[in-house]
């Protein structure tokens, strides 16, 4: 008792600063908690509001997605469209022969439409008027009525199906469609279906026991009338729900609602029961984390002293150093396993820091380097297209007697270009690269070429890959004109282990402004033609020799264009990959 009266005793400064920091403490403690009770109770049923409108919004994306393909395919089977095209001839011919090689053509492209969405199941060509389906890829049931099919949304012509039983005989998959009355030129009116195999019952179930919420998605059409329900012992087709706004509470149902980007309702609801349940549940968990929360409060504060001091004066002091940059770590013993823990863990978010440092470098490093990649899939599309072009114009005016040596030679660029060779590129092999491009330019174009390559060993050694083509694709397309010339000229320096490369036209040149634009080092709108190219070359040679390499543009109106390259003689050992 002497013992418990002297501990309790208000007699020294220290038990009074105990006391008093014992009492705010808790009392703080209480009324944040309280605080905190309402706020993470409002979150809490928040939460499953915010859950309930997710899991609504994925569901309502999915049905857009399968909504938009199936719309996508009977807009190939309207008579604009390729399959169309083909049964519109189907419809008009008489030729038995014929029509069976349509009718070929016709599985052929349905099976190209629809091999890209292995969900797509039934596609046929209904004919209303007799009751018989003159085209249909799957086999059909011959109780089904087209009319009876749940429609949730859409016009006179085109209507939405809502989840039913696939038409298909051998299929009981639950799908949904999309019908679109068309009229071929003899007449013929028919109607398009299509339908595409739909998992929402397996996704309601899965969404129910991971959350052990019975969830019930069900659809209804512009006069609010059920079409289809995920739990027909709730809700069943034809019925009337009324319901007003996006969300709310009807009955023994919280519901969220959202429109479909083709005009269908769907609708999300939980039971009140179930909704509670989760508040609830929740609600005792808190209460029972408040109460031993307080109470290892009240025994934190009875350790305080003891616990704090010598610790916190080693937390500080190490935030001290850190805050000065220092990154070492250092290791302390203070009797405590849980501040030794969070020195332990200070040290690893130490060495953490500097692993993030080096991985921001590395993507730097890897952002540059798909910056590359992007100007590459720019600049080869633009080079295909002028090829391309040259071939259909040779083929028309030379009657095929040089598409095999232009081919040939085209092939060989293309592989070049595109990287599917694997040997390392060389002077020797940009050179003969460049070369088969302007063989390729001069079939098409009316221009001199000069070249003036010195031959010596430099041309065997490493450099970066596709640097000279675009540059003089550039001085071809844009800066030439017809009976122009163009001059390039190859030759080491061996004093200072250089490769000067000098690519000159007397073409129309550029303006003060555009070659302004083209020295820049960041992207720009207006930077096409001319720019990419060359900005793709800049990137390319920063990339393979950092700033080691240097590449001049001089240009006047009317009076040409100089490009001129100063790039490292390299050895083969001191390769590197780009």
């Amino acid at each position: 008792m002497s013992m418990l009266r002297h501990r309790f005793v208000f007699s020294s400064l220290r038990k009074r600063i105990m006391m008093f920091l014992t009492v705010g403490f808790v009392g703080c403690a209480v009324l944040m908690a309280s605080v905190s009770y309402n706020a993470i109770y409002t979150m809490q049923r928040d939460k499953i509001k915010t859950s309930m409108a997710f899991d609504l919004y994925q569901q309502r994306s999915k049905l857009n997605q399968m909504y938009n393909n199936l719309l996508q395919v009977t807009q190939q089977m309207t008579p604009e469209g390729t399959v169309g095209n083909l049964m519109e001839t189907y419809v008009s011919t008489v030729d038995i022969y014929s029509q069976r090689l349509l009718s070929r053509d016709i599985s052929y492209n349905i099976g190209l439409i629809t091999f890209s969405n292995p969900a797509m199941e039934l596609v046929m060509y209904y004919n209303p008027a007799s009751g018989q389906a003159p085209y249909s890829n799957l086999p059909l049931r011959g109780d089904f009525k087209l009319q009876s099919l749940p429609n949730v949304a859409g016009m006179e012509t085109l209507k939405y199906q809502s989840p039913h039983k696939s038409l298909c005989r051998f299929s009981d998959d639950l799908v949904v469609s999309v019908t679109r009355e068309v009229r071929f030129s003899d007449g013929t009116q028919l109607v398009v279906y299509v339908e595409a195999r739909t998992d929402i019952p397996a996704d309601m179930n899965s969404l129910s026991a991971s959350l052990n919420m019975p969830y019930a998605l069900i659809f209804t059409d512009t006069v609010d009338r059920l079409t289809y329900s995920s739990n027909p012992a709730a809700f069943k087709a034809g019925e009337r729900l009324m319901l007003n706004g996006g969300s709310g509470m009807t009955g023994e149902y919280v519901w969220n609602r959202m429109t479909g980007d083709y005009g269908y309702n769907i609708t999300l609801l939980l039971p009140v029961s179930s909704y509670n349940h989760e508040l609830y549940t929740w609600k005792n968990h808190m209460l029972w984390i408040l109460a031993i929360a307080l109470l290892m409060m009240f025994t934190l504060t009875l350790l305080l002293r003891r616990l704090i001091n010598r610790p916190f004066r080693l937390i500080e002091k190490e935030m001290r150093t850190f805050g000065k940059g220092y990154m070492g770590t250092s290791q302390y013993h203070t009797g405590i396993d849980e501040f030794d823990r969070l020195f332990d863990q200070f040290n690893m978010m130490k060495r953490q820091i500097q692993q993030l440092i080096m991985d921001v470098e590395q993507k730097e490093k890897r952002r540059h380097q798909l910056e590359i990649e992007k100007l590459a899939y720019q600049i080869n599309p633009h080079f295909l297209m002028n090829t391309l072009n040259s071939v259909r114009w040779l083929a028309v005016m030379h009657k095929q007697e040089e598409i095999e040596k232009f081919v040939s030679s085209l092939i060989i660029l293309l592989n070049y270009n595109l990287g599917k060779t694997e040997e390392t590129a060389t002077f020797r092999s940009e050179i003969q690269i460049m070369r088969t491009y302007l063989e390729l330019q001069q079939m098409r174009h009316d221009f001199e070429v000069k070249l003036d390559i010195a031959e010596e060993a430099y041309l065997d050694s490493p450099v970066a890959r596709f640097i000279l083509q675009p540059i003089v694709e550039n001085a071809v397309c844009h800066g030439l004109d017809d009976n122009g010339k163009l001059e390039i000229i190859v030759s080491p320096d061996d004093t200072v282990q250089m490769v000067h490369i000098i690519i000159r036209d007397d073409g129309k040149g550029l303006s003060q402004e555009t070659l302004a634009l083209l020295q820049r080092d960041t992207p720009d709108q207006q930077q096409t033609g001319w720019g990419i190219g060359l900005r793709y070359v800049r990137s390319m040679l920063e990339s393979f020799y950092g700033y080691k390499a240097r590449m001049d543009i001089e240009s006047m109106p009317n009076q040409g264009t100089t490009v001129t390259l100063y790039l490292p003689y390299l050895h083969p050992r001191k390769e590197r990959a780009i």
